[in-house]
């Protein structure tokens, strides 16, 4: 096992076919990469205990999530996972949240599809530019279906 310093934490949930972005405040935090075959992680994180109802929510539901972490450096492209959060646990004066993970690989960044649609619609020059950074910070309808399709398939090969 490797483990390496969790730098910044982004769940993004769905809810009447809208994805919500939720950017979790970390105190401390730490991925395990299990190395193993299936590219199992483990995400461990001190967060606010206001955030309590929101995981446990989720921990009841068993539901599944997309997570986005920053390894080692906040200015390092995050890395994607599907997740299901295993612990979350009162500590002091913050909460323990264990997050069972899959990382995705894509065959596509996220980044290269929105160039290739924005591309395909004739966006060009200073306007592909704005469009790009516009959708990519809003992860709008095509983050969505990349979304979709990676938990869909993570069901499908029963990874959870």
């Amino acid at each position: 096992m490797k483990s390496f310093r969790l730098c910044s934490l982004t769940v993004f949930t769905e809810a009447n076919n809208q994805t919500t972005k939720h950017d979790i405040p970390l105190f401390e935090g730490l991925i395990i990469n299990k190395e193993n075959p299936n590219d199992h992680w483990l995400i461990e994180g001190l967060i606010e205990k206001g955030l309590f109802q929101f995981f446990n929510s989720l921990k009841e539901k068993n539901e599944t999530m997309l997570v986005e972490a920053a390894i080692t450096s906040k200015d390092n492209p995050p890395a994607s996972f599907v997740a299901k959060v295993r612990i979350i646990k009162l500590i002091n004066d913050h909460l323990q949240l264990l997050l069972e993970a899959k990382r995705l690989t894509r065959k596509d960044t996220f980044s290269e599809i929105i160039l290739k649609d924005l591309i395909d619609r004739g966006i060009s020059g200073e306007n592909l530019l704005k469009n790009f950074k516009r959708i990519k910070k809003e992860r709008g309808v095509e983050f969505r279906k990349l979304v979709e399709n990676d938990i869909k398939e993570m069901k499908e090969k029963n990874y959870f």
